[in-house]
């Protein structure tokens, strides 16, 4: 798996780079002005070894003189590593007839038998005096510059990558903060000011007004479906609850056969009153700090939630169940969770077994349903948990439904402070609902 690259990391690496590129420049611009420095100094030895032979020589030398003086001058010179010799036209009058150069003043880089040399010839009373010097020593020099420059650049990359990685997380963090704060905001109830204060840097100030701004649309948004699904609901519960009772008296009085047809009728009419209650708990923002809470046996409610069932239903059902397990929250709304969780797990099972777990996991009571159906796929086990969403294995088999069950046990089970997930199974699906463990006296009461 690819590790995310963090802006902190990006920022350290183009600091890094920054700096390498700078003492790079650096270097190559030091290593040029030293080399042309150093070729000025070469050139002015030089040419002041050749001027002070022509010096010595004076107006108008004799060949003899000219060549003792030539050898007299060499042998001076020599310990500096130059070489000269004593030009008229194109007669070598004294020292090295090797040591040529053109009939014109100039200094110059040649080749040389051990490398380079700097020949530079100097034209004075009729004479022309070249003088030669090997570089060497001066590249060696040079070499050694150089490399101990890329290892400066080398350092100062590293280092800047060192510091600057803490730079950089220092100067981010206030953008960490507000991702902290957003990632603590709830989303059955967004509110904008869970943010941080305005930190007064532009950026970061901008991106939080941003979210701000997006937090309350949102949470508008969210409270006028909520007060639409809650409206429609309670304006739906009542005329159906009547029509539920008249149908059950007009079924008393019909012949067995109309009495089959009107049955169903019934059932879909008690389908929508429960659709109808559990639309009613979806659109209620349930607030942990206002939820009541009390002492709650999960493993009671499992076992009033298995008895209320249709006894084919029933049979069905098999429960492993730890009475220790106590959880604190809200008798009504637990035993909506675990009734839909049992009905979907039914639902779904077919004519399966269907397997209710309840026992407690460290601070925890793990609420386990499990059945034999086709199971989730893995990449839709979070999308089943929001409203009236519904699997694709599902709507393909025609299955009714309207997606709210999951995301019924999902709100309540956020609501006690637990959360709802489907585990990891070979066969069918293993919904896992955690509810934090009650520490308080078992004899009940509210906390």
């Amino acid at each position: 798996m690819t590790r995310p690259t963090t802006v902190t990391a990006r920022v350290a690496r183009a600091a890094a780079l920054t700096a390498a590129l700078a003492a790079a420049l650096t270097a190559a611009l030091s290593g040029a002005l030293t080399w042309r420095w150093t070729i000025a100094r070469e050139d002015a030895r030089l040419r002041a070894a050749a001027l002070t032979l022509v010096a010595e020589l004076g107006a108008a030398p004799t060949d003899a003189l000219a060549a003792h003086q030539t050898d007299e001058e060499n042998r001076e010179v020599a310990p500096e590593g130059i070489g000269l010799s004593l030009w008229r036209a194109n007669r070598c009058l004294g020292g090295d007839a090797s040591l040529t150069g053109p009939p014109a003043p100039v200094c110059e880089s040649v080749a040389h038998a051990a490398g380079r040399a700097r020949r530079c010839v100097v034209i004075a009373s009729g004479l022309r005096v070249v003088a030669v010097r090997s570089l060497g020593p001066t590249d060696a020099a040079t070499r050694a510059g150089w490399l101990a420059s890329l290892v400066a650049v080398a350092l100062t990359a590293a280092l800047a990558l060192a510091v600057s990685r803490r730079v950089a997380a220092r100067s981010l963090r206030p953008l960490a903060r507000l991702a902290a704060s957003v990632g603590d905001v709830d989303a059955d109830a967004p509110d904008a000011s869970r943010l941080p204060p305005r930190e007064g840097y532009a950026e970061v100030d901008v991106l939080r007004d941003a979210l701000a701004g997006l937090l309350t649309r949102h949470g508008r948004t969210l409270a006028t479906t909520r007060r639409f699904a809650a409206d429609a609901a309670h304006e739906l519960r009542t005329p159906l609850g009547t029509m539920r009772a008249e149908l059950d008296l007009l079924a008393e009085s019909l012949p067995p056969d109309d009495a089959a047809a009107l049955s169903r009728v019934r059932e879909t009419t008690v389908a929508l009153a429960s659709l109808c209650e559990r639309l009613l708990v979806l659109a209620s923002p349930l607030d942990a700090a206002r939820l009541t809470r009390e002492a709650v046996s999960p493993a009671d409610v499992v076992r009033e939630v298995i008895a209320a069932l249709p006894a084919g239903r029933r049979a069905r059902v098999e429960a492993a169940l730890d009475d220790d397990a106590v959880v604190a929250g809200d008798a009504a709304l637990l035993r909506a969770l675990v009734a839909n969780a049992v009905d979907n797990a039914l639902t779904f099972a077919g004519e399966g077994r269907v397997a209710v777990r309840v026992a407690p996991e460290g601070d925890a009571v793990v609420v386990t349903v499990r059945d034999e159906g086709p199971g989730i796929a893995a990449g839709e086990r979070e999308r089943v948990f929001e409203a009236f969403y519904r699997a694709n294995r599902t709507r393909a088999a025609g299955r009714p439904g309207h997606g709210v069950g999951l995301a019924l046990i999902a709100h309540i089970a956020r609501a006690h402070g637990g959360s709802a997930r489907f585990e990891d199974v070979p066969r069918g699906a293993s919904l896992r609902v955690e509810l934090p463990a009650w520490c308080g006296d078992r004899s009940g009461g509210s906390l």
